[in-house]
């Protein structure tokens, strides 16, 4: 983890989301007619996006694969704990959809926003300080 003044609280947004992609994607739901064919794939994509861009702020750069593996692991969970329930269907889509979320995560959180969270960090400790 970074050397961050805050980092238990950070982790714990961070832990926050992940239960929120536990509940959404285990949660009963009537069944609806999507927007169109695969919406449901873009909100993957974004969630994972999401998951991995703010973790890659949190964790230095060395444990990134780590962490997005973890993460790769964790949605193929999801995705078995679905058929498992009886009311959400597995889809080899959805773990394409949220791999490919976590390496545009990465991607963008190292290249356009390193330092964010840092910078955040050292500005709210300051306040506090």
């Amino acid at each position: 983890m970074k050397k961050l003044n805050l980092k238990h609280m950070w982790l714990v947004f961070g832990l926050i989301y992940i239960g929120f992609i536990f509940y959404f994607s285990l949660r009963y739901e009537k069944p609806s007619k999507p927007v169109f064919e695969h919406f449901d794939k873009i909100l993957h994509f974004n969630a994972y996006l999401c998951l991995m861009g703010y973790f890659a702020l949190i964790y230095e750069k060395a444990n990134h694969f780590k962490v997005m593996c973890s993460f790769i692991v964790m949605g193929i969970c999801i995705e078995f704990l679905q058929m498992a329930s009886g009311y959400r269907s597995f889809e080899l889509l959805d773990m394409v959809a949220n791999t490919s979320g976590l390496i545009c995560g990465g991607i963008v959180s190292r290249t356009y926003f390193p330092n964010l969270i840092a910078k955040i960090d050292s500005f709210l400790y300051a306040d506090n300080a």
